[in-house]
């Protein structure tokens, strides 16, 4: 069982885009924590809760893992040139490279809403305590979650209280769309995956993952080995 929740807050779209942002125009750690804590001043009261998601963000945008700090640099270089969708697509990838239990919430979310067309509260913390135990603080932080990627536009509110279902897919260009498998890839537990279902992983639900395999195998950042005659997988490289 992994160790560290972490991001127990709702966090806003608008939030991300901020933090991003800043971290984008320079690596002035304390230039950008004065920055986002004004930006918040406005949304947030109470100086824990303001703390908190401050440092939720950081950990996304910021203050990231060593070993994902190539993913963030690309991240920032392509944030400019984005159109939201992509830009929600970078959040993305980023969250689930800073938090496994957002990366576990959202394969949970992409699983149930492949069987189904709505998923409720109920059904999401109950897979959540099986993977992170049965407590107050696992149900909680996933109910917050859940409401965060409805603010992100990834999740919709359906007529019935606690029930979701899932917002039209997000199309992305190639390169994103390299980047985002690559972050999904990195963040999971297993090191590879049969090609075919690189592009199926149930924690990319929000998007439009259709990139042609020979601009996967083409992609420097992939390794391909075949294992048997119909078998491919596919792993990202040591960075």
């Amino acid at each position: 069982m992994p160790q560290i929740m972490g991001f127990d807050r709702k966090i806003k779209l608008n939030w991300l885009e901020q933090t991003a942002w800043r971290a984008s125009t320079t690596d002035d750690i304390k230039e950008i924590r004065s920055s986002i804590e004004e930006y918040l001043e406005k949304e947030i009261k109470g100086a824990v809760a303001k703390r908190k998601t401050t440092t939720i963000l950081f950990r996304i945008w910021v203050l990231v893992h060593r070993e994902h700090e190539d993913m963030q640099k690309r991240a920032l270089k392509m944030l400019s040139n984005c159109q939201l969708q992509e830009r929600i697509a970078l959040h993305w990838g980023m969250t689930t490279l800073a938090y496994p239990f957002f990366r576990d919430l959202a394969s949970i979310c992409g699983r149930l809403l492949s069987l189904q067309n709505e998923i409720s509260n109920k059904q999401i913390k109950r897979r959540m305590a099986e993977l992170w135990g049965d407590t107050e603080t696992v149900s909680t932080s996933s109910y917050r979650i859940v409401r965060s990627l409805v603010d992100w536009g990834v999740l919709s509110e359906t007529g019935k209280r606690g029930f979701y279902k899932a917002a039209p897919r997000l199309p992305l260009g190639e390169g994103m769309q390299l980047w985002l498998l690559e972050a999904l890839l990195r963040s999971g537990e297993v090191s590879s995956v049969p090609v075919e279902q690189l592009f199926k992983l149930p924690q990319g639900f929000p998007f439009e993952l259709d990139l042609p395999y020979s601009k996967l195998r083409q992609c420097k950042n992939f390794e391909i080995q075949r294992q048997s005659l119909d078998l491919e997988m596919v792993s990202v490289r040591e960075l």
